[in-house]
């Protein structure tokens, strides 16, 4: 079973053709919402591909901190480590232009989460992403602890020397230059110096790596309709693979699958139906 660990949001979208100019005020036909949140995208999409997993975080005590939970629970997701907090529910909005997005968040309840022991019962992996490097720290040590597998999804964690307690990385290339200082992404992820290693490109596929032994798994090219979310999809497919006991190249193909189907459709959780065979 995985413990997905962070960010659970609501999502406004914004397709657009261009950012606006100063001043400027840009229009698009219709403006997309749903949920959203990295660490809740995750966890959606594991429970999606029939992986028992758990998510904790924090969501408001409101109508759209309840309605996600509702919609997690729906999908199959654990969630009796979600809090429900007097801070409202983090909210995200992205502006999307295809290959690429730009995004600001309101982490709002997200930096409320507590810290939950029991939620780590019968738990094999956890895998840390969001903005809250107090949450992350305190159950990546607990999980070390107990000899619990630590991935984590986010740049955020080397501010606080989390890395020193993880057994793997799933970050993408801008990611891995933020944290590195190495402009090319193979560098990056020998950088890392980690067990296990994931990381996606900008043109698509990935790279993943175990030690020192750095491999290339390319996808088809794609033109997306938006890439929000993608990456959350990535680390499900990856996640997902571990959890079936698969090895690194076939974890990256079913991140670099999943992530594919998701980055065709609106928004983090498009209603796509999954390959059988993934």
């Amino acid at each position: 079973m995985i413990l997905v660990v962070g960010n659970i949001n609501y999502d406004i979208l914004f397709p657009l053709e261009r950012l606006p100019g100063p001043h400027e005020k840009a229009s698009c036909d219709e403006a997309v919402t749903g949920f959203g949140g990295s660490a809740a995208n995750t966890a959606w999409w594991l429970a999606k591909l029939g992986v028992d997993v758990s998510l904790a975080g924090a969501v408001g005590n409101d109508a759209l901190g309840k309605d996600h939970l509702e919609h997690l629970r729906q999908a199959g997701v654990d969630i009796d480590g979600v809090l429900l907090s007097d801070t409202a529910t983090g909210i995200a909005v992205v502006f999307s232009l295809g290959r690429e997005k730009r995004m600001v968040r309101a982490s709002g309840a997200n930096m409320t989460g507590k810290v939950e022991p029991d939620l780590l019962n019968g738990i094999g992996l956890v895998y840390l992403s969001g903005r809250d490097i107090r949450l992350l720290t305190d159950y990546a040590a607990l999980a070390r602890d107990r000899g619990i597998t630590v991935i984590c999804g986010t740049h955020g964690f080397m501010e606080s020397g989390l890395e020193d307690t993880a057994d793997g990385f799933i970050l993408n290339a801008d990611e891995v230059r933020t944290v590195t200082g190495l402009g090319d992404p193979e560098e990056g992820i020998r950088a890392l110096d980690s067990e296990l290693a994931a990381v996606t490109l900008p043109a698509g596929g990935c790279l993943v790596a175990r030690g020192i032994d750095v491999r290339k798994i390319p996808s088809p090219e794609l033109d997306p309709v938006d890439r929000t979310g993608g990456g959350d999809a990535f680390a499900a497919g990856f996640l997902a693979g571990l959890d079936k006991g698969l090895d690194v190249m076939k974890c990256g193909e079913m991140g670099n699958r999943l992530a594919a189907e998701v980055i065709m459709g609106m928004g983090a959780r498009p209603e796509i139906i999954i390959p059988e065979d993934l």
